[in-house]
């Protein structure tokens, strides 16, 4: 009996990692928010490898900070592959947060790209919500009531909610 459970437990860890998703349970939220703010400081010295390496927990669990950075890094080639659709997948997410800038950001962005990209953009934006946005990871974000500022934006507090979150790979290339 317990070979078979094994037997059924190796499987379907082995099936979850093909489909690049992990259940994670009450991730520890203080780590992860230091993880953003030492990518963003890494960010804005230019050491854009170190950034990601800080940036993709956050921003796969839902961290709104992060997920605006690691939009750049697409849009601008910064240490990954540049992609526009998915730099502009990541900023969609990101955008939830709020931020008027970045949903300015974001409109100019989409308008000038054409229809055919608008739609991929709009297929990416949709799939990233669903793996990475506030209601998929339990989150919730809102504008800080500090001084602090973050990326030349307020800093956007993001916290978890109780139970079980599907913690989905972050791509680096289309």
């Amino acid at each position: 009996m317990s070979r078979y459970l094994l037997i059924t437990a190796i499987m379907g860890v082995g099936l979850l990692s093909g489909c690049g998703s992990t259940p994670v349970n009450l991730y520890d939220d203080t780590t992860m928010k230091k993880h953003e703010y030492n990518g963003i400081k890494a960010y804005k010295k230019g050491d854009f490898k170190q950034a990601f390496m800080y940036l993709k927990d956050p921003a796969a669990l839902g961290y709104k900070s992060a997920q605006y950075t690691l939009s750049f890094m697409f849009l601008k080639g910064q240490y990954l592959t540049q992609s526009t659709n998915m730099g502009m997948g990541w900023l969609g997410v990101a955008k939830e947060a709020g931020v008027e800038s970045w949903q300015a950001q974001y409109n100019t962005f989409y308008n000038a790209a054409t229809s055919a990209q608008q739609q991929q953009i709009d297929e990416t934006v949709a799939l990233y919500i669903s793996q990475y946005g506030s209601k998929a990871q339990k989150m919730t974000c809102r504008r800080s009531t500090t001084t602090r500022r973050t990326f030349g934006e307020i800093k956007i507090d993001c916290n978890k909610h109780e139970g079980t979150v599907t913690k989905y790979d972050v791509q680096t290339k289309e």
